[in-house]
């Protein structure tokens, strides 16, 4: 009996630090790396994961709703989902930062901006935005 009760605290103990770990990351791209690989099953569930990270903003809003739909309509209309690649950061200071990413789709690729704000020691979201029109992210290499 005590077996058991210690393998069950010890199986507890291990959930709740991987759940935690989860959500506090360390850089903004082991965060944006937890949300690519939930996006790559379940993109409803990678948007709730992301604005998760942020207490002060409620999960329900209509405009978080909207994401989930034009991300959701996306992988219907655009066909399939080849994953995603980082186009640009910037960052203002060491505790704020944008990363845009291309999302790869067999029609064409679309812009995910995200932005990332640690005002202590976790990384939180404020902002995502998803825009179809990528191509204002074209440099000259030559």
């Amino acid at each position: 009996m005590k077996k058991t009760i210690l393998l069950l605290a010890i199986t507890l103990s291990i959930l709740a630090a991987s759940n935690t770990n989860l959500k506090a990351q360390a850089t903004p791209e082991e965060l944006m790396d937890a949300f690519f690989t939930i996006f790559d099953e379940d993109v409803n569930q990678a948007v709730d994961y992301l604005f998760e990270t942020n207490p002060l903003i409620d999960g329900d809003q209509d405009g978080i709703k909207a994401i989930k739909e034009r991300l959701e309509l996306s992988r219907k209309l655009l066909g399939n989902y080849y994953g995603a690649e980082i186009v640009s950061k910037y960052y203002a200071g060491d505790s704020y930062a944008k990363y845009i990413y291309s999302l790869k789709y067999d029609r064409q690729p679309v812009k995910l901006v995200v932005v990332l704000y640690k005002p202590n020691q976790d990384w939180k979201v404020q902002n995502i935005n998803f825009v179809d029109d990528i191509e204002t992210e074209f440099i000259l290499v030559e």
